[in-house]
């Protein structure tokens, strides 16, 4: 007899958390960050919505679904990975379908931006009436994430 059933705990099993990510936008470093998080599981929406022919493309050979900005807000995380002149006006666009979501994504902007452009996009995220729509900061610099680059060192 374990002391679990002694004492009356309770086992429980701990499934993982499988967040469903959007990416915006598939250019080359946003498709290829995308497809890392696809090769790892996760559902990784993007934004296809006045993008070209070779975006779209490049979008589908990461893994990543088309969706539109509805469903995007809808999604755990959003990443924002564009160039960082249009981070700002990125935030202005979904701030709508954020305020009209039921779910409560973190958006987190992923550009090389200045302390005063964060603030500009947390202004322009912070009226969504989401109460868990926060706003997160991080950036990424080099070259896109490719499986050969990520491999540990065999020293």
């Amino acid at each position: 007899m374990s002391a679990d059933s002694v004492y009356g705990r309770a086992t429980l099993e701990i499934e993982p958390m499988n967040p469903v990510v959007a990416v915006i936008a598939p250019g080359m470093m946003g498709a290829a960050v995308g497809k890392r998080l696809v090769d790892h599981g996760l559902k990784v929406l993007t934004s296809l919505k006045g993008r070209s022919a070779e975006t779209s493309e490049r979008a589908k050979a990461a893994g990543l679904t088309s969706a539109s900005d509805e469903e995007i807000a809808a999604t755990d995380f959003i990443l924002s990975i564009l160039p960082p002149g249009d981070a700002v006006a990125l935030a202005q666009r979904f701030a709508p379908a954020l305020t009209a979501s039921n779910s409560k994504p973190v958006f987190v902007d992923c550009n090389a931006i200045s302390p005063p452009t964060v603030e500009r996009i947390a202004a322009a995220i912070a009226p969504t009436p989401s109460p868990a729509a926060q706003s997160a900061s991080a950036f990424q610099t080099g070259q896109p994430p490719s499986p050969s680059r990520l491999q540990p060192s065999r020293r």
